[in-house]
């Protein structure tokens, strides 16, 4: 069962889609998903309609929210903040509060895993998992990446000036706006992906982590980006399980992509970890 709704922010509405588990079926708690930063969103949009469905058929439900400033939530793309997107996981997370079962996990895709932690240190959800798709550990390298779409796009208008990504960052820093691909970018939200770093974001102790992501194409390995943050997270001593699965890079593939084995890999993971040993 699907159920798009709005939920009230203090700037303004905020977009929400509930998957629910069959009305026959026990609810065993819900899902936060936090999705990646804008293009990658869009790219993500139909395997995340999969998944939810997938948890719904094991009596979980999801809850899914288009941030402040992106989607049919209210406010342009040159509005969109960290700290406002903090404060929607929060409100998005007190709904499910009051749901049946609760906030189990905030799931996190790429970027949104470092929103989902930070929410988590804050204690946004108290007691919820998290639930890591493809983490995304450093936001400067993830934000260049960005912000090379619009160099991009200019090596077809040879008789314009060029930027380079120390220029727009220079434009941010003067508290400018910058625009890639159709998005304006506010200066704090630039500053705080430049800022970012995963390993920096320690969920609390007892917060249970399912970390999932690409198998490597030359051995199945964790990215050494990602080991690195693994490592400092165990060794502030959080326990965390990874699993990789195999497939395309889901969040550079165009809307439509179906990836069974991440959708397999994630319900057998969340069922392994969280239902049966609940």
């Amino acid at each position: 069962m699907i159920k798009p709704f709005f939920l009230d922010t203090p700037d303004g509405r905020l977009f929400a889609v509930h998957h629910r588990p069959a009305e026959q079926q026990p609810v065993r708690g819900h899902i936060l998903c936090i999705p990646p930063f804008y293009e990658e969103m869009n790219r993500c949009r139909s395997i995340i309609t999969l998944q939810s469905q997938s948890f719904a058929r094991i009596g979980i439900g999801t809850l899914l929210i288009d941030l402040h400033g992106t989607g049919d939530s209210a406010g342009e793309h040159q509005d969109a903040q960290w700290s406002i997107w903090l404060r929607d996981i929060r409100i998005g997370a007190a709904w499910l509060a009051d749901q049946p079962g609760g906030c189990l996990a905030l799931w996190g895709i790429r970027l949104g895993v470092m929103l989902a932690a930070e929410s988590l240190c804050t204690a946004a959800a108290p007691g919820a998992a998290l639930l890591a798709w493809q983490p995304v550990a450093e936001g400067q390298s993830h934000f260049t990446q960005f912000l090379r779409i619009r160099l991009a796009a200019q090596m077809d208008r040879p008789h314009l000036p060029k930027d380079t990504t120390a220029s727009l960052r220079g434009q941010l820093a003067a508290g400018q706006p910058v625009e890639v691909a159709g998005y304006a970018i506010h200066p704090e939200l630039a500053m705080a992906l430049d800022a970012a770093r995963l390993r920096d974001r320690v969920p609390p102790s007892d917060t249970r982590v399912l970390w999932i992501e690409q198998a490597g194409s030359s051995a199945p390995n964790l990215s050494l980006a990602s080991q690195k943050v693994v490592d400092a997270w165990c060794d502030a001593g959080l326990s965390l399980e990874t699993r990789l699965f195999e497939g395309m890079a889901f969040w550079q593939q165009h809307e439509g992509m179906v990836a069974p084995h991440l959708i397999a890999t994630t319900t057998e993971g969340i069922r392994d970890i969280w239902v049966n040993r609940a």
